[in-house]
């Protein structure tokens, strides 16, 4: 009975709104034999653990860990476990419109539908890359991390593997639209910002604004608007605010994620940080 509950399979769904509603789906333990059949969407997965098993252009394929697997939309294709492992992958389903609209943005004009030649790519870094910018949308984060993950990520995938190979335009100097965006993050840090109204306030593509602003500040905006909400988030605790005021003040969205970025970014947790700094001030009222 134990070993049945731990092979049980399990499919999740999630979709992320702040990224034109884009589907997700985790499997565990995959069971099912998908029959031929097609999507109007990509089909983009990684596998975790096992070996997919897949039927796609008149060839039966073997998707192993750490590959990508590319079906293009409206392509007949099978999904099966092979194998004594349990299978374990992570897919996700962009549509047509979304990936002609990132491969715009990558090469600053319009840009023909991305085509995916190769059904399997060996790319462990860009593998790992996509596993983890699934985790964090399906742990949910807020809208301009999960922008700026899921177009980071597009934007590479297209760029190595689609059939037209994208060149990025040269930078220009954009410090002023670059100044444009930090200014509204200082002013906006403790709001859910996404990534699109960013771009507007800076009058730049959210794409474009993404690589000017990593260049011109060394940090992404939504890892710049998590050191600006730490950085407030020390001051609030150093005058006597509770950690749940300082996390709810500050923007977080949650205690957890205030103490995994505070703890990330300072190296200790914030309940520790007030532990020290009060000793510190008591320490600096006895010598006196």
């Amino acid at each position: 009975m134990t070993n049945a509950k731990v092979q049980q399979e399990n499919f999740k769904l999630f979709r992320a709104p702040a990224f034109s509603d884009l589907e997700f789906a985790k499997v565990s333990n995959q069971t099912h034999v998908f029959p031929r059949h097609w999507n109007e969407t990509y089909v983009i997965q990684v596998v975790e653990q096992g070996i997919n098993e897949c039927e796609c252009r008149g060839a039966t394929q073997r998707v192993s860990i750490g590959s990508i697997l590319f079906i293009n939309p409206y392509e007949i294709h099978t999904g099966s476990a092979a194998g004594a492992m349990p299978l374990v992958y992570c897919s996700l389903y962009p549509t047509p419109e979304l990936l002609i609209e990132v491969a715009s943005q990558c090469r600053g004009r319009s840009a023909p539908l991305p085509f995916f030649p190769a059904l399997i790519a060996a790319d462990a870094r860009l593998a790992k890359m996509f596993v983890d910018t699934h985790r964090a949308c399906e742990a949910g984060v807020d809208p301009l991390t999960t922008q700026t993950l899921l177009l980071e990520l597009f934007a590479l995938l297209i760029r190595r593997h689609s059939e037209n190979r994208i060149a990025l335009p040269a930078l220009g100097n954009e410090n002023v639209a670059v100044k444009r965006a930090k200014e509204y993050l200082t002013e906006h840090f403790n709001k859910n910002i996404s990534l699109t109204a960013l771009a507007k306030v800076a009058y730049l593509s959210p794409f474009h604004l993404l690589r000017s602003f990593r260049k011109t500040v060394g940090l992404p905006p939504h890892e710049y608007v998590i050191n600006l909400r730490i950085q407030r988030a020390k001051r609030l605790l150093l005058q006597g605010r509770t950690l749940s005021d300082a996390a709810y003040e500050t923007g977080f969205c949650s205690q957890s994620h205030f103490n995994r970025h505070f703890k990330r970014i300072m190296g200790i947790p914030p309940g520790r940080y007030l532990k020290k700094s009060n000793f510190v001030q008591n320490l600096s009222v006895d010598l006196q």
